[in-house]
């Protein structure tokens, strides 16, 4: 009996649940009123957002008035604080809920009464607000084809936290899509960042001369509509602008400012100016300013509010010092501020050095995955080599954290991006400029009620952190990788017809894409497995008939691929998404600028075992005339990763094959922590076919954690053999350990064995350490890591 009751009242709770969800304003016949006049940019082109959004997603068309309708079921109302319209009395409450400060808005919703309309009120405080109101609203109804609905007790009142908020859009050929877009295209790109709050965006006018074979307009042409664009929007216009010439050099410098005058008198409206001090660009702090300081004077000449701002990227100490003195000596009104982007100092010592006059501005890398500023922490290589540097990426748990960190040293950001892969990030990031607090998830759900309908709203929420979290630990043992590939398909089934198409597509893409790469890693890894065991056949029937057996398992990942339905329908994502908007995911069939920018397509076939590495040690196995060298050869190649017994065997890069090394699996710890515990890099290895084992694509080059090996025999002599790049400073229990001999060199990485004392492994235990290296004259590249390692009893012969 009492259950029973428990059952009726869980009903019971459900139905009032339904109840109080049904309780909604139905906006299909909703009518739209703003004030008369001449109306500031922003406040003008709000309805115009309001309205056409609506209407491409639902098909209704809202009229605009601008005097308040005698009938009408519902009433939207669009005014500010600073030009109250005539008709204010019928929403006089709206206003108190609006912050007194730059942007700020409120949003309230009344029910109809008394013969009254149903009200949503839309107040900014001042222009700028009341575009970003509307896009408040706009994430927040409910919608499909013919209707549109938000909840009576619908409320917001918001204000942003930092004054800058945007992103870097440039139109080159580095870019994966922008470079094949219409003048349409960035116009909808534009609103749909100001709809999530952002409030400026960066042009990148002059770099890189070569036009990209999909440009529909000339780069000039380009540059002059970014500006009306802003203007149109009221976006603050930025430009991301490195010095390439070589300073002192007169005639260079007047010729490259007589570029830059060409393009500020053309150009309809520009707010600042952003100069890296590297990346590219390479001059001395003490040249570069006067440069600045003539560059300032120039474009003031057209736009006379424009400051100039600069990173200290690649800077070396006595640039920053003198960067520094210059300000406090000569206090250079034309300066903005600096930038903190990737390679430059950390933030808060910079805050804290910098006038306080000056503000500082964030250049966040929220585009890249591998080889960047926040790399995705021990990404499985198979994901590395795969996905690389721009697919894709999703991160909301990453960034979240990440900004958390720093965002208080800072007046704003933007960011910097080379494609649409990052759009999810781009808003996520906006919105934390507004509520450095707000709820990941809540922003996941915004982004998919507004760009795939409100049906998907939760479970798109859900999909989006799946595809971050997928890339958390080892590929193959990540079986939650089919369950973010059934929950997206899921979704394909239900997806509004008026949705944003490319942007669920793209993430449908990416969960397809890790599906496929975690069943080929699976499948390749085992025909690995059986192909050396083909090879255990040598000794009776001969080197080169076992290594023809080998090898005809091996081409079954040519021949016989896995899944090769999803191998066509990534093909078709490929294509659609071309179609639609340009997204460049291979080089020779979509123009993309190299294989490290999004073209994800030239990777369907990549190896992701060791098969390339294989078939030419075979190769070279066949050019020997000793059977027994043969013999010899094949047996170290067939027990390659085999330490024996008491032994052990770690890729040190890998997150799955390196049990000994400590892990964080988060951006934000990574960055908390990355003194005491590194993450690994991931090379670029290219599409091109290489003949290096898998294990050397990650790598580890700061081994700052003990490496303990237990359960070692006492009696037996051991040696640690390693290949790493540069020669290795091993310790063992404390002591530099004796190197033996050094073997091998493949491509970067050359084996190297050390002897491990007797006396070290009578507590059947050892301690790996590594001296620590003074490498800061060299690239990251060039510095010492660490690829596989082996613990194993030292060979009798």
């Amino acid at each position: 009996m009492h259950r029973l009751i428990r059952v009726i009242a869980f009903a019971v709770g459900l139905l009032v649940v339904s109840t109080v969800q049904a309780e909604r304003i139905d906006l299909t016949r909703a009518v739209v009123v703003i004030r008369s006049g001449d109306l500031p940019a922003a406040e003008k082109v709000a309805s115009t957002i309001l309205t056409e959004e609506i209407a491409r997603r639902t098909g209704l068309s809202w009229k605009v008035v601008s005097e308040w309708p005698a009938k009408a079921d519902v009433v939207i109302a669009i005014s500010t604080i600073a030009n109250s319209p005539t008709w204010v009395g019928h929403v006089s409450t709206a206003s108190s809920t609006v912050s007194s400060k730059a942007e700020s808005f409120a949003i309230t919703v009344a029910a109809a009464a008394g013969g009254k309309p149903a009200t949503i009120a839309i107040t900014g405080y001042d222009a700028r607000g009341v575009m970003f109101g509307v896009g408040k609203l706009l994430r927040s109804v409910d919608w499909k084809s013919g209707a549109a609905s938000i909840g009576a007790d619908f409320q917001a009142a918001e204000t942003p936290d930092r004054p800058l908020r945007g992103h870097q859009v440039g139109y080159r050929d580095t870019a994966n899509s922008w470079d094949a877009w219409t003048y349409d295209q960035y116009e909808q790109y534009f609103r749909e960042m100001a709809i999530f709050g952002a409030n400026a965006v960066e042009n990148i006018p002059f770099q890189e001369d070569k036009p990209s074979p999909l440009f529909k307009y000339t780069r000039d042409k380009m540059n002059i509509k970014f500006a009306e664009l802003c203007d149109k929007y009221d976006l603050q216009h930025w430009i991301w602008l490195p010095v390439l010439i070589n300073l002192p050099d007169e005639d260079k410098e007047v010729e490259f400012l007589k570029q830059q005058a060409e393009f500020y008198t053309k150009i309809k409206r520009l707010d600042a100016i952003f100069v890296p001090g590297g990346d590219p660009g390479n001059n001395k702090a003490n040249v570069l300013l006067p440069h600045l300081e003539r560059t300032a004077a120039l474009v003031r000449k057209s736009h006379p509010t424009v400051k100039i701002w600069l990173s200290l990227q690649y800077f070396k100490p006595d640039d920053v010092e003198f960067l520094y003195n210059y300000l406090e000596q000569q206090k250079p009104i034309w300066f903005g501020g600096l930038v903190m982007g990737p390679s430059s100092p950390p933030m808060e010592p910079t805050r804290i050095r910098l006038p306080k006059s000056y503000q500082l501005r964030w250049y966040p890398d929220i585009t890249h995955s591998v080889r960047c500023q926040y790399p995705i922490p021990w990404l499985d290589p198979a994901l590395g080599m795969t996905l690389g540097r721009e697919p894709v990426n999703p991160r909301p748990v990453d960034y979240t954290d990440i900004y958390q960190m720093d965002y208080r040293f800072t007046d704003g950001f933007l960011s910097y991006s080379d494609g649409v892969h990052d759009d999810f990030n781009k808003s996520l990031w906006t919105q934390l400029g507004w509520n450095p607090l707000v709820n990941p998830r809540d922003v996941a759900r915004e982004y998919s009620r507004f760009f795939f309908g409100a049906e998907l709203a939760e479970i798109g929420a859900d999909g989006l952190f799946s595809l971050e979290s997928d890339t958390r630990g080892a590929l193959a043992d990540r079986g939650s990788v089919t369950a973010t590939y059934l929950l997206w398909k899921e979704m394909e089934q239900r997806l509004p017809a008026p949705g944003s198409k490319w942007r669920f597509g793209m993430h449908l893409f990416r969960a397809y894409y890790m599906y496929f790469t975690r069943n080929r890693l699976i499948y390749e890894t085992d025909l690995e497995r059986q192909a050396l065991a083909k090879l255990d056949e040598a000794d009776k029937i001969g080197a080169t008939p076992a290594m023809t057996k080998a090898r005809a398992v091996l081409e079954l990942a040519k021949s016989q691929p896995a899944e090769p339905e999803l191998i066509k329908r990534l093909n078709q994502f490929g294509e659609e998404l071309f179609r639609e908007i340009g997204l460049q995911t291979s080089v020779p069939k979509y123009k993309a600028n190299n294989s490290q920018r999004g073209a994800v397509l030239d990777f369907l076939d990549y190896p992701l075992n060791n098969r390339w590495w294989l078939e030419d040690q075979f190769d070279k196995i066949e050019t020997m005339s000793d059977p027994k060298a043969q013999l010899r050869r094949l047996s170290i190649v067939r027990n390659w990763e085999n330490p024996g017994k008491q032994g052990y065997y770690d890729v040190l890069g890998h997150v799955g094959k390196s049990p000994r090394v400590m892990k964080l699996l988060t951006a934000g710890d990574i960055m908390r922590h990355e003194d005491e515990v590194p993450a690994p890099n991931q090379r670029w290895m290219r599409e091109v076919k290489t003949p290096l084992r898998q294990a050397w694509h990650a790598y580890l080059y700061r081994l700052t954690q003990p490496m303990t090996y237990n359960d070692l025999d006492p009696n037996s002599p051991y040696v640690v053999k390693l290949f790493s790049q540069r020669s290795s400073p091993l310790v063992i229990d404390g002591v530099k350990a004796k190197l033996l001999s050094t073997g091998e060199t493949f491509d970067k990485v050359t084996e190297q064995i050390f002897e491990v004392p007797l006396e070290a492994t009578q507590d059947g235990r050892i301690i790996l350490t590594w001296e620590k290296l003074d490498e800061s004259d060299l690239n990251w590249r060039d510095r010492h890591y660490v690829t596989e390692l082996w613990v194993m009893k030292r060979p009798t012969n």
